[in-house]
């Protein structure tokens, strides 16, 4: 069932980064992170502390869920303008591999210590492979490469990581409810600090800019991602975060494909990639079991 519901997020993942950029093309970057937060806190607040109960007391750093969730979102701002969607992507999944097989090797921030053994070095290496392809074949040009979005796309895996294991924690000890909550309140207090610090900057909004049914579906990003960090809440605590870095990814990328189809769009290199990720996370798979079986 939590491979399902991994596979899930992913999906709910690859909507939310569909219509998010159209909201921040309308009202600007800080002024649309600021308005997907208060958008998924009101749809939380009726229901969230009803969510899970609570077993004990958390500490400090898990609460900083929300806040880590910021940097994502300037990362992949920096990635995606000097790379490109599918580079950054692909910088985004390396960074969320490297930093979930450190996090499973050294069972941090009291997840389950899961070894690394060759079956896994295979396995990151196939889908380091997989990156590679999709980055060759995704059209977009590197030739004036930008290092400092090639750091932030990594960056961007790595926070994401950190942010989904803060919130995991507080999950655990607090009920899955209020750690989503939590998640929005912190979002929200920090991308309203950071506006008021840049001077409440709000783009002129363009009637041309966003049209159709675009005009309703980027003010659901909120509210999508909020179904997502609940649903990650309830599957990170129960399986390596490295396995759950594979199966989101994989919805991720399979729903954009179809949503790219629909838009007309359509990527062979991201298609090649997404299978060969696969395999990577069958390998990753075959080498848990076979680490088990040796315990």
């Amino acid at each position: 069932m939590y491979i399902v519901l991994a596979a899930i997020y992913g999906c709910l993942l690859s909507l939310m980064n569909t219509f998010n950029p159209q909201l921040s093309l309308y009202y600007g970057d800080w002024a649309s992170s600021v308005m997907i937060h208060a958008i998924g806190l009101a749809a939380l607040l009726p229901l969230a502390f009803t969510w899970g109960k609570p077993t004990g007391s958390a500490r400090w750093y898990q609460y900083l869920g929300g806040l880590i969730g910021i940097l994502t979102v300037v990362f992949i701002n920096i990635g995606v303008n000097g790379l490109g969607v599918t580079s950054n992507l692909t910088l985004m999944l390396l960074g969320q591999v490297v930093s979930s097989s450190v996090v499973d090797h050294f069972g941090i921030l009291g997840m389950k210590k899961v070894p690394i053994n060759r079956g896994k070095v295979l396995a990151i290496a196939v889908m380091t492979i997989a990156c590679v392809v999709m980055v060759v074949f995704s059209g977009e040009s590197l030739q004036n490469i930008s290092w400092a979005a090639v750091i932030a796309s990594f960056a961007s895996g790595m926070t994401m990581v950190g942010s989904r294991l803060a919130n995991a924690g507080l999950a655990q000890r607090r009920g899955a409810g209020f750690s989503t909550i939590m998640n929005y309140v912190t979002g929200l207090a920090g991308s309203l600090v950071i506006f008021a610090l840049m001077g409440f900057p709000v783009a002129t909004p363009d009637p041309g800019a966003v049209t159709g049914v675009w005009r309703i579906l980027m003010y659901t990003g909120g509210i999508l991602g909020a179904a997502g960090i609940f649903l990650s809440n309830v599957i990170a605590p129960r399986m390596p975060a490295l396995q759950m870095t594979l199966l989101v990814f994989v919805g991720q990328v399979f729903s954009g494909m179809v949503l790219d189809a629909l838009l007309g769009k359509f990527s062979l290199g991201t298609l090649v990639g997404g299978l060969i990720i696969v395999a990577g996370m069958l390998i990753n798979m075959r080498a848990d079991r076979q680490r088990i079986r040796e315990a």
